[in-house]
């Protein structure tokens, strides 16, 4: 009665390459617990993680080919690219501020209490991953040929360290950058997190990797899906460095923990500012073989007809680039 209501539908593709993939009731059930969680009875407001609210979920595929669900349209901003064009120096480092204690807020959600006790396995998350990767690595290369040269030998390398490393537990988003946020429409605000379709419960600073891989991807064509912003002036832009993010990351979950202790809460698991950058070298690397698999699959769904085969070609032209930034940064 009171006009026109604006709302999301997401679908799953009506052809998929993996069984696994799309995990949008996923996405969905992430959205109703962090939905619950968003209300004025928080003791701190400023630990909420904003979300679009979940109307519905369809799994009845006879209406649009495939599962869907209806979410609440957020009005507001998306930086496509991480420079985040059109803000001042200071606006930046405002909006980069939010987005790192959202993201620490993420990290800080007492999954268990919120109804995702079983919505991933406690430790070792890396090291699934990894093994998960290259099955998935081994079936694509019988149709579009290996990764790479040397893939082979950098995946060892990985899995050797994996079974050391910190692997801390929490809620982890999966996807974090700057382009799956929703900043409010004139603030350096974050109002919403999207893309929670890899969400999982597994090691945060993974997702620390996965927001920091904009230091490493130089600024790339439009289409190219990786954008990048190494060799901008950071101070100028106003952007933390990749060490300010981590150390004003962590300052922030202590912060948290704090917090938790007053209140006899789940205390979040976390790294030292000094143990965190000298793990970072070793998460951004896996984020970036990581990505060599997604990117290697983009070229095996254009094969086998999924995906537009213009568009594969230009992303999976950037696999000699990763491939080597993966070996460069596990040596840090």
């Amino acid at each position: 009665e009171e006009g026109d209501v604006k709302l999301v539908l997401r679908k799953k593709p009506n052809k998929v390459a993996h069984k696994t993939a799309h995990a949008l009731h996923r996405e969905y059930a992430i959205l109703q617990s962090l939905h619950h969680k968003h209300n004025p009875s928080v003791p701190h407001p400023s630990q909420q993680v904003p979300v679009p609210i979940p109307y519905a979920y369809c799994t009845d595929t006879t209406i649009l080919d495939s599962e869907f669900y209806i979410m609440e349209y957020v009005q507001g901003r998306i930086f496509i690219e991480p420079q985040m064009p059109g803000l001042t120096p200071q606006q930046r480092t405002a909006a980069y501020a939010d987005a790192i204690q959202t993201l620490a807020n993420i990290h800080s959600v007492n999954w268990k209490q919120c109804g995702l006790a079983n919505f991933g396995k406690e430790g070792g998350y890396v090291s699934r991953q990894i093994k998960r990767l290259l099955a998935v690595s081994d079936k694509q290369s019988d149709i579009i040929g290996p990764v790479g040269e040397g893939f082979e030998e950098l995946a060892q390398k990985l899995k050797d360290a994996a079974s050391y490393c910190p692997d801390c537990v929490s809620l982890l988003h999966g996807d974090y950058k700057i382009d799956n946020l929703i900043f409010h429409p004139t603030e350096p605000k974050v109002i919403a997190v999207l893309d929670w379709e890899l969400s999982t419960i597994g090691d945060p600073m993974c997702d620390i990797a996965n927001l920091s891989m904009m230091y490493v991807m130089p600024k790339l064509p439009k289409g190219m899906g990786i954008a990048g912003i190494n060799g901008l002036d950071l101070e100028k832009h106003g952007i933390p460095s990749r060490l300010d993010l981590i150390t004003t990351y962590c300052q922030i979950i202590h912060n948290i923990q704090q917090q938790q202790q007053q209140q006899q809460q789940q205390i979040t698991t976390s790294l030292s500012p000094p143990n965190a950058i000298k793990w970072s070298g070793f998460y951004l690397s896996f984020l970036f073989f990581k990505n060599c698999v997604i990117v290697h699959g983009v070229a095996q769904r254009a094969k086998v007809g999924v995906a537009s085969s213009a568009i594969a070609n230009k992303v999976a032209s950037l696999l000699p680039l990763l491939v080597s930034t993966t070996n460069r940064l596990l040596e840090e």
